[in-house]
This record gives structure tokens, sequence and C-alpha cells, in this order.
């Protein structure tokens, strides 16, 4: 079993960047948003937390960052290795794909990836974005989109109405 409060010190210790964007407040805000997906979509729990925490770890700054999924996903995958991460090798594996292509691929056609594309693209408000309900990879993820633009939530408040759902 995964001590995720360790695990979360261990990255967070580790991280490039300490960034006020994708930093602990995002991974805290993606883990709840996949939590709640993965309630409707039935995706792997653990791969969810996972990638709450790994996605944007290594981070070099706020802007554009072509990279940071691709050294996320070897963090990640050094971790596992090291024994730090008590999950099968499928399970790592989504977790290592989920990673790498966050940022390039739209859909992975896994409800487990996917539905950690969408915990993160459901935080897409805290940079002023609105979400869109076609550039989500899961009909989960689109409800709740369609759902944000009907209600004109206010994209900085964003994390506060995910919650009242």
């Amino acid at each position: 079993m995964i001590d995720f409060a360790a695990l979360q010190y261990y990255v967070y210790e580790n991280r490039v960047f300490d960034s006020k964007r994708h930093g602990l407040s995002h991974w805290r805000q993606v883990e709840f948003n996949g939590l709640m997906l993965a309630t409707s979509t039935g995706a792997d729990i653990t791969v969810v937390r996972l990638f709450a925490l790994f996605h944007d770890c290594k981070r070099e700054d706020d802007g554009y960052d072509g990279e940071h999924g691709e050294r996320g996903a070897a963090f990640a995958k050094k971790c596992f290795e090291d024994g730090l991460l008590d999950i099968t090798q499928e399970q790592f594996d989504k977790l290592y794909h989920a990673c790498f292509f966050h940022t390039k691929e739209h859909r992975a056609d896994d409800v487990t990836i996917d539905t950690c594309y969408d915990a993160d693209r459901l935080d897409l408000g805290r940079v002023g974005f609105k979400l869109n309900p076609e550039k989500m990879a899961t009909a989960a993820g689109a409800k709740i989109a369609r759902k944000s633009l009907q209600a004109n939530v206010d994209v900085y408040k964003m994390r506060e109405w995910l919650k009242s759902l």
C-alpha cells in the first residue's frame, strides 16, 4: 500500500521549480477532480492519485514547458524502479503514459489515462481558461465542462464550484 502523504512530501521535495500555478495546490485539485471523475468513469484510483503528484512535478517554470510531462514520467519511473510505488507494471504503464502525454494527446482511449487528462483539464480555470467540453477525454469531464458553461462559472472560482458538485 502506498503512503500517499509521504510520497507527496518526497515528490514535492524533489520538484524542480516552486510553481504557484502548477504546484501543490494544483496537484491536490487534480487529485480531487480525478477522484470525482473516477466515480463515473471507473478509472483506477491509484493511478489517478499518482498522476496528480507526478504530472507537473518536474516543470521548470510556469510558462510553456513542452518537456515537463516527459520529465515527470521519468521521475515516476525512477520512483517505481526504486520501489516507492507499490503498483503493478500495468498500473505503472498507464501512469507513465498519462504523465508523458498529458499535454500532447487529446485522448488515449483508456478510461484511466483519459480520467487523468480530464482531472488536469478541469483545473484550467486557475490560469484563466473556461472549460471546453470538446477538449475533454471522458463523457464525465465533458458533462462537467458543459455544466460550468451553462452556469457561467467564473474561471477563477472553478475550484470552489467543482467542490460544490
